[in-house]
């Protein structure tokens, strides 16, 4: 009696050990057609790149969303090695850059120059 109450025990350990370890978006290196994108997804959803290709394929048909979509994809998904994305490392170079610091300090002072 105590023996299956144990085992059940530990089999809900484990549960819980899988349910902590979190699956991440990332573009792929391997099985990658243009940057990874799909193939990704189709990682991370654990379905066949194949279907996300064909969906980007019908949404670029019908309206031309999916070439967009990729290209979000694209900047905002890391690659599998690159602890951050094509975005994040142009907003911080973009931050750095003493133009662009001018001109978001000008912006905030015509903000605040309209409140008052």
């Amino acid at each position: 009696m105590w023996e299956s109450a144990g085992a059940g025990h530990d089999r809900d350990m484990d549960m819980e050990k899988n349910t902590t370890t979190s699956k991440q978006l990332r573009r792929t290196r391997e099985g990658r057609m243009i940057a990874g994108v799909c193939s990704g997804a189709g990682r991370f959803l654990g379905v066949d790149p194949n279907i996300v290709r064909l969906g980007l394929a019908v949404f670029t048909i019908f309206g031309g969303a999916g070439i967009a979509l990729y290209a979000i994809g694209w900047l905002l998904i890391p690659e599998e090695d690159a602890p951050t994305s094509i975005a994040e490392d142009l907003f911080k170079k973009a931050g750095d850059n003493p133009k662009v610091q001018d001109a978001v300090q000008k912006t905030k002072d015509a903000m605040n120059k309209n409140r008052v």
